[in-house]
């Protein structure tokens, strides 16, 4: 239940019009008539107290303004406005269809925008043939959703709830439209960290706040609440605002989120009419972020997001790619992540709308899921990214969450804090966090979430990165300490060419040069290799054999190479006591089933590591110095960069296992009480 002044629970009332409807309604469409209608009576509360003084002025200045002019919004006091004299409550018992779509359509271009996007109109045409619409109607016109009854925050919260249990009655995932409030607030608080000369301003200063998967503009909100926070706390002339942006793709939830921006503040009674008339939704946009991004070019100075946990983006590829073959004038310019998770995808749309340093610099926290820590190997695109990211040192800190605080996930969540104005301690540093283990448990399961982390956890966290504490939950290193070379490595072939007749006819069936071979020339073959049945030779045989072999045929004939190659296959004979092979040029063959790769630590000597690491357990291992770093980062050195950030290296604890003997001990007795048990149950 939504903690509200009143004990009045408008999660229940409002959906158990749902429950009313459902013979007509159905569960999956349920989005489709709960939330417009929670939206506009929301909106209809707000404007009750000027909608006659805005009626006045229709009938005064209609001529002259028509009837969409942002001169109304002077008279209804907010950024949006209503030109009907119409409430929910008196749409009329025949024509109530058409007296809901002019009160809907007199509203002003951003509010009408937002209603308009849930199709209302086939839905309540239903409801209209059943004879229900207007009871619908007379149901939520008895909500007192006013300012002064329910805040900006009760509001949230009530969308919130209505927007999870829509996700639960159609089966989607709540983490598509909403990030939980302790995620939230946590994540809000790293990002203003160390940001008190800007909140504690009193000239007027302006920041931009920017989430590219926005939702219902839960950071966005939070952001603002936190302002107001320190706004109350520290009153200026002039205190520093904050000018939102957003992103979402899911039409439902874009439409919540900009309403949650249109509405905001109208219930604060502090503000002055100016603050009041600001629509803070201007900017919040629907459309995809990754393929349609409605901010190109722009950058700004907080960024908050949660994109979705493992997101397929196949509908957005071609759009990626051809962004990305712009290399680094698109976002995309440091590599490419595998098509089933989008999450790099959006860590370097966050990167490349950090606002630069000379316009106060950009500071960004993202959620993501594990594998963007770790995944893809070295010269991939998401090793790529992470050294893109290493190399133009963005990344400040990441830390750890607990399981399962998330509604329909308990795997195990980060946050990234990007900033490119690190101070001069920490360039080149990257902060590692453990708080896996601070959370508390809910009263009550939501979901999958059973904990949550509280407002003393939180300002733990919190004062961990500002402080960079290490005291074994958080430590400072180097970004290079996450960076590694994969250098390719060889061993010599020790191989003898025992050749054996029985196994003539896999020569002919080698390859493709080797299966044309005519039938001339393969019964010449066959009668060489029994003219050298059993013998034994030295791997540099095979070039002669290739010679002599390439002699007898008068056909086409496969190349030298293939002949070797084939005999090499065929008749060759792995043996360590063999002599290391050469070619016919005298020079070193190495034996392709014995290639590996190393990853030796950023800056280490490679002869230091080989000497340590490798060569006491296979001495003839080389370097194969001709694989070099290739891509859009090379460097050209011998050995392809890598990058893996694991957590385990510093905070993992070794847990002693219990001694066996007193677990069996425990498994006796546990036997020996249901036998027990058995023998008084069966008496």
């Amino acid at each position: 239940m939504v903690e509200t002044k009143t004990t009045f629970d408008y999660v229940g009332e409002i959906w158990s019009i749902a429950d009313w409807v459902r013979d007509v309604i159905r569960p999956a469409d349920y989005n489709k008539l709960i939330l417009p209608f929670a939206l506009l009576r929301r909106l209809e509360c707000a404007l009750e107290p000027t909608r006659d003084a805005v009626c006045k002025a229709v009938e005064l200045h209609e001529r002259e303004w028509g009837l969409e002019n942002e001169a109304y919004c002077a008279f209804s006091g907010k950024s949006f406005y209503n030109v009907t004299s119409f409430r929910l409550n008196d749409l009329g018992v025949d024509n109530t269809l058409d007296a809901l779509m002019t009160y809907v359509g007199g509203f002003s271009p951003n509010a009408r925008d937002i209603l308009t996007r849930f199709k209302i109109r086939e839905t309540c045409q239903d409801l209209q043939n059943e004879g229900m619409l207007h009871e619908v109607c007379m149901r939520f016109a008895s909500f007192d959703l006013s300012p002064e009854t329910v805040s900006d925050r009760m509001m949230s919260d009530i969308y919130e709830h209505l927007i999870q249990r829509y996700g639960e009655e159609i089966a989607q995932g709540a983490e598509d439209f909403m990030t939980p409030r302790d995620v939230v607030r946590l994540a809000v608080s790293l990002v203003f960290a160390n940001e008190d000369s800007f909140l504690n301003s009193d000239d007027g200063s302006i920041r931009t706040l920017y989430d590219g998967t926005c939702g219902t503009c839960g950071f966005i909100s939070d952001a603002l609440d936190m302002l107001d926070e320190w706004k109350a706390r520290h009153p200026g002339i002039s205190p520093a605002a904050i000018v939102p942006y957003g992103q979402e793709r899911e039409g439902v939830t874009w439409a919540v989120g900009k309403t949650n921006l249109l509405l905001r503040n109208i219930g604060n009674a502090s503000q002055d009419q100016f603050d009041a008339m600001r629509d803070l939704s201007e900017h919040i946009h629907q459309g995809d972020t990754l393929s349609d991004d409605k901010f190109e070019g722009q950058t700004f100075n907080y960024q908050l997001t949660n994109p979705p946990y493992g997101k397929e983006w196949k509908v957005e590829e071609q759009a990626v790619r051809e962004e990305a073959s712009y290399g680094f004038k698109g976002r995309f310019g440091a590599g490419l992540p595998a098509i089933g998770d989008g999450s790099m995808l959006f860590i370097q749309n966050v990167a490349s709308k950090l606002a630069p340093p000379v316009q106060g610099g950009g500071k960004a926290a993202i959620v993501l899921s594990g594998s963007p820590l770790f995944n893809g190997d070295a010269g991939s695109g998401p090793s790529n990214i992470r050294r893109w990211l290493f190399e133009r040192d963005f990344i400040d800190c990441i830390v750890k969450l607990p399981t399962e605080i998330f509604f329909r996930t308990g795997i195990s969540t980060y946050i990234w804090i990007l900033s490119n104005k690190k101070p001069a301690n920490r360039k080149g540093m990257i902060q590692l966090i453990d708080a896996s283990s601070k959370r508390v448990p809910l009263k009550k399961n939501l979901g999958n979430k059973r904990y949550e982390i509280s407002d003393e956890q939180i300002d733990w966290i919190t004062r961990t990165y500002v402080d960079g504490h290490d005291h074994g939950n958080s430590i400072i290193v180097p970004a290079t300490e996450f960076m590694f070379r994969q250098v390719a490595t060889r061993q010599p072939l020790r191989m003898n060419i025992v050749v054996d007749a029985t196994k003539t006819e896999e020569l002919f069936k080698h390859s493709k040069p080797m299966s044309k071979i005519t039938a001339e020339d393969r019964e010449a073959i066959q009668v060489w290799v029994m003219s050298h049945e059993g013998e034994s030779h030295d791997y540099a045989w095979a070039y002669t054999a290739a010679k002599e072999l390439g002699k007898l045929m008068r056909n086409h004939k496969p190349s030298k190479g293939q002949f070797v190659k084939a005999i090499a296959d065929v008749f060759g004979v792995r043996c360590p006591e063999a002599d290391i092979a050469v070619d016919d040029k005298g020079e070193k063959v190495y034996d392709s089933e014995l290639k590996d790769t190393e990853n030796i630590p950023w800056g280490m000597d490679f002869t230091q590591y080989m000497s340590k690491e490798v060569l006491p357990y296979a001495p003839e291992t080389e370097i194969d110095m001709n694989v070099k770093d290739s891509g859009p980062l090379q460097d050209g050195l011998t050995g392809i960069v890598g990058t893996s950030i694991s957590f385990n290296r510093y905070f993992y604890k070794y847990e002693q296992p219990r001694d066996p003997s007193e677990i069996a001990k425990e498994i006796l007795e546990i036997e020996n009480g249901i036998e027990s048990f058995l023998r008084e149950f069966l008496k």
